[in-house]
């Protein structure tokens, strides 16, 4: 399968949609799907990134190449949404292959872009990005990741009636965040005074921010402050001007530039200051309290957002010594509670999420079966599937657990990293597939799956372990089945799983 991603990187644009696309073409290359990125070669793209993460990259030229700051997102695009639109279809066709999937991630393109491009690749699925929920759009799929954002919100806008993925449960974030969040997690919960500040304010920074904040720490007293270390984009444009700073400050600030590893670095530090960009989720994600600072017009929704539910925001313009000041005394006195407040607003797992909307897996009926993280909530669901014959007819131990015990157990399960607890949904909740350590000369993981009663010959499970099959094809996945189980057996076989004896069955990884 072929993906094309029509995303732009820029001074004014900055860094933070090609991240999140790279993000996902990450997670559709292990898929096995061949990603080609396109886009304009605006001044102060990352284009370089792209090539370096090894994609393909179809560049368009840009009529000009402004060194200002361009204030309007419509303008960002530096030419008609027509002439683009053609410009991407050629380029689509050079490649000599059929796109199954569009991906659009650009302020500047609608409804008319999309609708032209729809009409010449009819059978691709055109996706579009956005947070601003302030035009048109003609696709089949729309992810915003805005906070407390909903799908209603793009009824009137949703001109071609595609699906709407709404709201932080669908971040497109690297998976390395949703990795580190449990140990990011309890080491904030450990604090007592925070002392290792992070200060990051996007990829560009076209307004110098982040001089702006340390100017101002540098004028006020914050004497528990060990460490101050600031993350600066590429192609940030006043990094000799920060670099400057920091050399003269009171503070032990270091200085570091177009990082590989921010899930470790908000793992190490105590709390930030950062723009609202992609990294106010993965902030989120890691549990780091934070100045949460708005930095762009079409920041102001989760701004405000954040604000409502009790978050610490301010305005870029805003910043100064007594402002930073109140927020960092708002932010220390009440660590623990934008911790929490943090860790609550977005999980990190968006991208599973998306990648179960976009490629589906139907059940007989011509329904997405999809798979979720089971949760506490879960426990009595579990406890019934449990307790039903046909749970019990093929399981290892026939008894049916005390309700108890099946609590401790399950709780147990969830606490465990190196096990993977899912419950599958097909409009609701038809049953549950695991992935438990196993030792074996070959796997790694052993499969368990049973579903509700009603759910049986469905054709639910088969998509179920299909699903699990796919979102962790990196490793080599045991089915056990008794002898006696031929439903099971005939199961495997026809998903394709290699039979390596009389009960055992192998995905191999890809």
């Amino acid at each position: 399968m072929n993906v094309f991603l029509r995303v732009d990187s820029s001074l004014s644009i900055g860094s933070g949609h090609i991240i999140r696309c790279l993000n996902l073409a990450k997670l559709l290359r292990t898929l096995g799907l061949h990603c080609f990125f396109v886009s304009k070669n605006h001044n102060g793209n990352i284009i370089p990134k792209i090539e370096i993460d090894g994609f393909e990259t179809i560049v368009i030229n840009s009529a000009s190449a402004s060194d200002d700051y361009i204030r309007d997102e419509k303008a960002w695009l530096n030419g008609s949404q027509l002439d683009d639109a053609e410009s991407f279809i050629n380029l689509v066709e050079q490649q000599n292959c059929i796109p199954d999937f569009i991906i659009v991630d650009h302020y500047s393109l609608d409804s008319e872009w999309e609708a032209h491009v729809k009409k010449h690749f009819p059978l691709a699925q055109l996706v579009i990005i956005d947070d601003l929920c302030n035009r048109q759009h003609y696709c089949d799929i729309i992810i915003d990741q805005t906070f407390q954002r909903e799908a209603k919100e793009y009824f009137s806008l949703n001109k071609h009636h595609g699906k709407i993925l709404a709201g932080t449960k669908f971040a497109l974030l690297s998976p390395t965040f949703s990795a580190l969040r449990k140990s990011s997690i309890a080491c904030k919960k450990q604090v007592n005074v925070p002392k290792t500040l992070l200060v990051t304010m996007g990829g560009v920074d076209a307004h110098n921010v982040t001089g702006n904040v340390l100017r101002c720490l540098e004028n006020s007293d914050y004497p528990f402050i060990d460490k101050i270390t600031v993350i600066l984009g590429a192609t940030c444009p006043n990094q000799d001007a920060i670099r400057a700073q920091a050399q003269k400050s009171k503070y032990n600030v270091d200085i570091l530039s177009n990082v590989s590893n921010m899930a470790e670095l908000m793992l190490e530090h105590d709390f930030a200051i950062g723009a609202m960009g992609g990294t106010t989720w993965e902030r989120c994600v890691m549990g780091l309290p934070a100045i949460n600072v708005a930095i762009a017009d079409n920041q102001l929704t989760i701004a405000a957002n954040l604000a409502e539910v009790g978050a610490v925001v301010l305005h870029s313009e805003d910043i100064e010594e007594d402002t930073l000041c109140d927020a960092f005394n708002e932010l220390v006195s009440g660590y623990h509670v934008q911790r929490l407040l943090a860790a609550e607003i977005c999980d990190g797992l968006g991208l599973t999420r998306v990648i179960q909307e976009m490629i589906l897996l139907p059940a007989k009926d011509g329904k997405n079966v999809t798979l979720r993280q089971a949760t506490e909530e879960d426990i009595d669901f579990v406890y019934q599937l449990q307790c039903e014959p046909k749970t019990r007819q093929y399981a290892r131990n026939p008894e049916v657990p005390l309700y108890l015990n099946h609590v401790t157990w399950m709780r147990k399960k969830l606490k465990d990293d190196k096990s993977h607890f899912y419950i599958i949904e097909h409009d609701t909740r038809s049953g549950v597939i695991r992935l438990d350590p196993v030792e074996h000369k070959i796997a790694d993981l052993e499969i368990s799956i049973f579903l509700t009663t009603e759910c049986h010959g469905q054709g639910i499970a088969s998509a179920a372990i299909k699903r699990l099959i796919m979102l962790h094809n990196s490793v080599n996945l045991l089915a056990t089945v008794l002898p006696e189980n031929h439903a099971s057996q005939k199961l495997f076989e026809s998903i394709g799983l290699k039979k390596i004896s009389s009960g055992e069955y192998i995905s191999e990884k890809k």
